[in-house]
C-alpha cells in the first residue's frame, strides 16, 4: 500500500546526455547537501560494474545512466565540492565505485549507518528498516538484486532507485540533529573519514600472500612460493578485471604453494580445474620453479597464527571486558567501540605479526581518546615472545 503510494508521487528525470548531467550538477552545487547511492553489477568481475547513479538535492531526483555518458567532469567536480556534504547509507561499496570509477571520493562524506549506530540503531542497520521506522513505509526491495546493466532499465527498477534518494536525504537531517543532540557527532564524523581511509588502501600484489586463508601453516619455500603466485594472480585479476577466485580459486593456489607440483599432471591431481591448467598450468609451474630456486635469505619469515599465540584468548577477552566497561562509561554500543576484526588488527599489531598501515584503528581517532591508555596499559602485560 505505501509503496504504491510512494511511486505515484516520486518524479525522478533519467539523464542520458553530457549536456543533461552538467545542468543536473550544476544545480545539485547550488544545494548545501545531497544524497547519492549507486546500483552495480559484480558476478565475475574484479571492479564493480556501475550500472546506476541515484541523487537528489532536495529538489530534483536524477537517475543516471552511466552507460550512455562520456563527459564526467561535472559529476567528479560534484563529488569533490566542499560545500556540498554528500550522504550514502551503507556506503563502502559505493565509495569503491566511485573510487574505481572516477578516480575520486565523495567529499565531505557522511554515512547515515553510521550516524544511526551512533543513536544506538543496530550496527548494519539496513537502508528498508530505517525508512520504515521514519516513514512508516515498507520498501519493496525486490528489484536490488536484479540486472543494473540491462537495457532498458524497468519502471519497477527506477522506481526502487529513485526511492533510495528520496528517501536518505530527509532522514539523513533527522540523524544529524539527532546525532548532534546525542554529543556524538565529531566522533561519527570521524567514523565516516575512517570508512574513506580504509576504502583508499588499495593492497599491493606484493602482499596479497598474507590474506590467502592458511597461509600460516606453511614453511618458507611454501611461503616463497604463494608469494608469487598471490602477486601473480591479483596483477592478472586486476589486468583481466576478472575476480581473484575466476583465475585460480584460491584453495588451489594454496595447493600448488603446499605441494609445489612440476608438472601438468601434477597440477590435475591437485585438483585444478581443467580451465585453470589450461589457461594457467605454465604460468603456475615456472612461478613454483622459481620459488624453489631462490636462495635462503630471499624466503620469507614463517607466519605465526594469531589465534595461535601465548595468551591470545586471555588478552581478547580482557579486551573484550574493557571494551564493555567503557562501553556503559560513555553510553556507546560495544559492537560500535570495537569489532572482532579490531582486536585482532591491535593484536596482530601489538605483537608484529602483521605489517600494519598505520596506528590501529582501536588507538586512533574517537576510539583511541577514550580508550587508548587503558588498552596500552592492558597490552604491555602481553609482551611478543621471542
Amino acid at each position: 500500500m505505501g509503496a504504491n503510494y510512494r511511486e505515484s508521487r516520486l518524479n525522478y528525470q533519467m539523464i542520458t546526455q553530457d549536456d543533461a548531467l552538467k545542468a543536473a550538477c550544476d544545480a545539485a552545487r547550488g544545494a548545501p547537501a545531497i544524497a547519492l547511492d549507486t546500483e552495480f553489477v559484480r558476478t565475475r568481475t574484479y571492479y564493480p560494474q556501475l550500472g546506476l547513479i541515484q541523487m537528489y538535492d532536495g529538489d530534483s531526483v536524477v537517475l543516471i545512466d552511466p552507460l550512455s555518458i562520456t563527459d564526467w567532469t561535472p559529476f567528479r567536480d560534484l563529488l569533490l565540492d566542499g560545500a556540498v556534504t554528500k550522504y550514502l547509507h551503507a556506503g563502502s561499496e559505493d565509495l569503491e565505485v566511485f573510487l574505481n570509477t572516477f578516480g575520486v571520493l565523495p567529499e565531505p562524506l557522511i554515512d547515515t549507518q553510521i550516524l544511526a549506530a551512533f543513536c544506538g540503531r543496530p550496527m548494519s542497520w539496513g537502508f528498508a528498516a530505517m525508512v520504515e521506522e521514519y516513514t512508516g513505509i515498507a520498501l519493496d526491495k525486490s528489484e536490488s538484486r536484479t540486472d543494473w546493466l540491462a537495457r532498458p532499465l524497468t519502471e519497477r527498477q527506477c522506481d526502487y532507485a529513485a526511492a533510495d534518494v528520496w528517501y536518505l536525504l530527509p532522514i539523513a537531517h533527522k540523524l544529524m540533529a539527532e546525532t548532534e543532540a546525542s554529543g556524538w557527532l565529531p566522533a561519527a564524523l570521524d567514523e565516516c573519514r575512517l570508512m574513506q581511509q580504509r576504502r583508499r588502501e588499495v593492497v599491493s600484489p606484493s602482499e596479497a600472500w598474507r590474506d590467502i586463508s592458511n597461509a600460516w601453516q606453511l614453511r618458507t619455500r611454501q611461503l616463497a612460493c604463494l608469494r608469487l603466485l598471490a602477486d601473480w594472480r591479483l596483477r592478472k585479476a586486476r589486468e583481466r578485471d576478472l575476480a581473484v577466485n575466476f583465475v585460480v580459486r584460491e584453495e588451489h593456489l594454496w595447493s600448488v604453494a603446499r605441494y609445489m607440483p612440476g608438472s601438468m599432471g601434477e597440477l590435475d591431481s591437485l585438483g585444478l580445474s581443467g580451465s585453470e591448467i589450461r589457461f594457467h598450468g605454465k604460468t603456475l609451474l615456472g612461478l613454483v620453479s622459481t620459488a624453489q630456486a631462490l636462495p635462503e635469505d630471499a624466503l620469507p619469515e614463517p607466519l605465526l597464527n594469531l589465534m595461535d599465540m601465548p595468551g591470545y584468548r586471555k588478552a581478547f577477552k580482557e579486551i573484550k571486558a574493557l571494551v564493555q566497561d567503557v562501553s556503559k562509561e560513555k553510553g556507546v554500543s560495544a559492537e560500535l567501540l570495537a569489532s572482532r576484526r579490531q582486536i585482532n588488527q591491535l593484536l596482530n599489531a601489538h605483537w608484529g605479526l602483521k605489517a600494519s598501515n598505520g596506528v590501529p584503528e582501536m588507538l586512533a581517532g574517537w576510539r583511541g581518546d577514550m580508550m587508548a591508555g587503558k588498552l596500552n596499559t592492558l597490552l604491555d602485560a602481553y609482551p611478543r615472545q621471542g
